[in-house]
């Protein structure tokens, strides 16, 4: 049986789960919804159970995940994200996006021992830090010495990376760029993200619709959605452009749904930013995520690797 770890991705809206071979390929994965038809979230414990027993049942019907004991898959360790502060010891300690019924560490325990994984092989994390270990370990941000990870979707977040290893601050808060107050008194995650991208171009036109619209309607002539797309990318560059005089990064990686594509949002980040950053000679360059929407949960994996190891406490 070919060795393999659990990855489980836990989103505001969407949870992903897969079963990842130690070079980032990924034998099976699963994908379901985070909230209920009604928009009322689920139990976090039906969210890890769905996806945990949902991605096995995956590798035990595709032939990714044949052997093990009684021909079930059994993974050597299993990690979890989610979009939340988590502190150094591995406990949320946030309900900003999900409202826990129980804690979620307790619940992931005990549905790893019921797959024969031991807690010392379990971890919770918060998801950004997991972004830069995927593109850190299999991404945009191999054999770099430093570099920001930024995630740029329906939120906003970042973590510095220095030597491979997430800079999780002294309460594990190191990741709050979209809590930064621009001098219209909104910080950038309401201006920059994509809820708030949505947001605006609802106040402004009256049409409440999905970022991928918005970004259609600017190619397409539309006025307020091109100058709602740009004033995002320039108020994201500025906050990195400080960034990077302040850390001084060797580069900054830019994932997340929305960060990886290429929009007019990207574009006038990009223009941006070179130009704040043009009297640096050597300033680090922006670079796209190459793990696209599996960043996170390659993430999840690679740290799932250091524990099955014993490289990581």
């Amino acid at each position: 049986m070919s060795e393999r770890v659990l990855s489980v991705d836990v989103g505001g809206t969407k949870t992903l789960a897969a079963l990842v071979a130690r070079d980032g390929r990924i034998l099976a994965e699963r994908e379901q919804t985070t909230r209920t038809s009604a928009g009322d979230e689920i139990a976090r414990a039906l969210v890890f159970g769905c996806a945990i027993s949902g991605v096995v049942a995956e590798a035990a019907h595709s032939g990714g995940g044949g052997g093990g004991r009684g021909g079930r898959s059994e993974p050597l360790a299993i990690v979890a994200g989610v979009p939340e502060y988590v502190d150094p010891a591995g406990r949320v300690t946030s309900d900003e996006v999900l409202r826990w019924d129980t804690d979620p560490n307790r619940v992931l325990v005990d549905l790893a021992a019921g797959r024969g994984v031991a807690a010392e092989r379990t971890r919770i994390e918060s998801d950004v830090r997991l972004g830069a270990h995927g593109e850190g370990r299999y991404g945009a941000g191999r054999g770099l010495a430093s570099f920001l990870y930024v995630s740029l979707g329906t939120g906003l977040s970042s973590t510095l990376v220095i030597d491979g290893t997430p800079w999780s601050g002294a309460r594990g808060q190191a990741i709050a760029l979209g809590e930064k107050l621009l001098e219209s008194g909104e910080n950038l995650e309401s201006v920059a993200s994509g809820t708030g991208v949505e947001r605006r171009y609802a106040e402004a036109t009256g049409a409440r619709l999905r970022g991928p619209e918005i970004v259609r309607r600017s190619y397409a002539g539309d006025r307020v959605a091109a100058v709602v797309l740009e004033s995002a990318g320039v108020a994201l560059a500025d906050a990195l452009a400080d960034a990077t005089e302040l850390l001084d990064p060797h580069a900054i990686v830019i994932g997340g749904g929305l960060g990886a594509a290429d929009t007019p949002l990207m574009a006038a980040a990009g223009l941006r930013y070179r130009r704040r950053t043009e009297r640096r000679a050597g300033a680090a360059e922006m670079l796209r995520a190459e793990c696209g929407k599996r960043s996170a949960l390659l993430g999840g994996a690679a740290v799932a690797w250091d524990l099955a190891d014993g490289t990581v406490g």
